[in-house]
């Protein structure tokens, strides 16, 4: 007896006629799955897989407004799916849309407490929006939480390259070398710190484990080449700037270190071998002038090698358009600290009530650096005390087309937006303000204020409850919250 039948009822006639008809009864069923699969698999309902598979063929070919819609179908049928969310904030950031990002991730922490991926996206987040405070906050909680992962660590000295602070990067990155010794990532930052400190010994010691573990690492033969070029040991900088550049020949700052290099030549070293240096140089340098052909230092390096190749015509035709870079250089950076004067100037005068004299010192600015977002915030500002609420919004619109992710413009939008009765507007500027900065007790209080206008009172006290709660010392905040909370019993 086969073992599968091993003690097995013996079917009746009547169960066998009845297998036989359902078997007959699903033969087109299953002809139709074999020859027509397609149609087969149209009748199935898509998945939340489905679409993530859809998004993540978007997201491969960069096309990130299809790859972030399929992300939210995918939500829309699995919301209590915390990685789903983590993937549309890549998604949304991979496009510039870093708020609705920062959105993104905090629901997938909502959902998935303490999940280190959700943290790092978060933090990685609020860099992008320039609120270092929170980043800074974020990675602390997320290595308190996962104390033996260095992935928080690393980010934190990132952070801290970032923002000049060195001691406090090597802080961070020296124990997350140690908790994973191999992260060549983490030992270069590692190495940066140390340089920018002029610590060059600990430095070119990471460096070394960096290439000891990957000889192709282009970063770790960079950062050598600068070290010993700022020594002077030309030996040792020449062959890591050649080999940071045959590795990344796209990369404008390799080129240039080895341009500089190149340039330094050494004592008593033959004329022939002094202009072949020289023309090495020159060929290195001329792909960076023709991508950026106004900057004042790649031009007045390739000048340098011309003339030493034996060049003179290029040599003074390239030292002529560094010279006009560089004065527009020194213009640029004159018109913008003026600019800056003359904002600083606008304020004071409207503080003064002198608004005529105010709005005439932030022309002047914007003439001298229309580029200054600053300058049309405060013009926003004036405008809008006076009433003129289509010079203020477009103002204002400006402002935010320079620097999208400023809390302080958010804010002012929000209010003129509120001014003009546009309360759904309003509103969503100054969630997307306390989305950037969740620290600022202005937004909920406006944002408890468009909410009790409506009538939504558990919203509205709320917003007024975290105001309060962020500025315990506020009074307007409290008598908001008692005054609501006395309607809502009387109620």
């Amino acid at each position: 007896m086969p073992l599968a039948l091993h003690g097995a009822p013996v079917p009746s006639r009547n169960t066998l006629a009845r297998s036989a008809a359902h078997q007959i009864a699903c033969l087109p069923i299953l002809i139709y799955a074999i020859f027509c699969p397609t149609l087969a698999a149209q009748s199935a309902p898509p998945t939340a897989e489905n679409f993530r598979l859809e998004a993540r063929e978007a997201a491969a070919k960069a096309h990130w407004s299809e790859a972030a819609a399929n992300y939210q179908k995918a939500i829309d049928l699995a919301p209590r799916d915390a990685s789903l969310r983590l993937e549309l904030a890549a998604a949304l950031a991979s496009a510039g849309q870093h708020v609705q990002a920062l959105a993104a991730c905090q629901l997938a922490l909502r959902i998935s407490p303490r999940n280190l991926p959700a943290e790092l996206a978060l933090a990685q987040s609020y860099r992008a929006v320039h609120n270092y405070d929170e980043t800074r906050r974020v990675l602390e909680r997320a290595h308190t939480e996962h104390p033996r992962s260095p992935a928080p660590l690393v980010a934190l000295g990132d952070l801290e390259l970032e923002l000049q602070t060195y001691n406090a990067a090597i802080a961070h990155l020296r124990p997350a070398v140690t908790l994973d010794p191999g992260d060549t990532h983490a030992r270069n930052l590692l190495a940066a710190a140390y340089k920018a400190k002029g610590d060059n010994e600990n430095a070119l010691a990471q460096l070394a484990k960096v290439l000891a573990r990957d000889p192709q690492n282009a970063l770790a033969y960079f950062q050598r080449a600068q070290i010993f070029s700022a020594q002077n040991d030309d030996a040792r900088a020449l062959p890591d700037a050649e080999k940071a550049v045959e590795l990344q020949p796209q990369n404008p700052s390799a080129r240039l270190v080895l341009g500089k290099i190149l340039l330094q030549t050494p004592d008593k070293l033959p004329a022939e071998k002094v202009a072949l240096r020289c023309s090495r140089a020159a060929a290195n340098l001329q792909p960076l002038a023709e991508a950026k052909p106004n900057d004042s230092e790649t031009l007045f390096l390739l000048s340098r090698a011309y003339r030493c190749a034996g060049r003179p015509e290029d040599a003074e035709k390239t030292l002529a358009a560094f010279e006009t870079a560089s004065q527009n250089d020194r213009s640029t950076k004159q018109d913008q600290l003026q600019a800056k004067h003359l904002v600083d100037e606008a304020e004071s005068l409207a503080m003064k009530n002198d608004f005529p004299g105010a709005l005439d010192a932030l022309h002047q600015a914007i003439e001298k650096d229309a580029t200054f977002s600053p300058a049309y915030s405060l013009l926003a500002k004036i405008n809008f005390s006076a009433g003129n609420l289509e010079q203020a919004s477009d103002a204002i619109a400006r402002a935010l087309s320079l620097a999208p992710y400023v809390p302080d413009f958010l804010y002012v939008q929000g209010k003129i937006f509120e001014r003009e009765g546009k309360l759904d507007d309003a509103l969503a500027s100054f969630e997307r303000a306390s989305l950037v900065n969740p620290k600022e007790s202005d937004l909920y209080y406006e944002m408890g204020v468009i909410y009790q206008r409506r009538n939504d009172r558990p919203r509205a006290l709320a917003a007024y409850k975290k105001a309060a709660e962020l500025s315990p010392d506020d009074a307007e905040y409290r008598r908001a919250v008692a005054a609501l909370s006395a309607a809502t019993l009387a109620h």
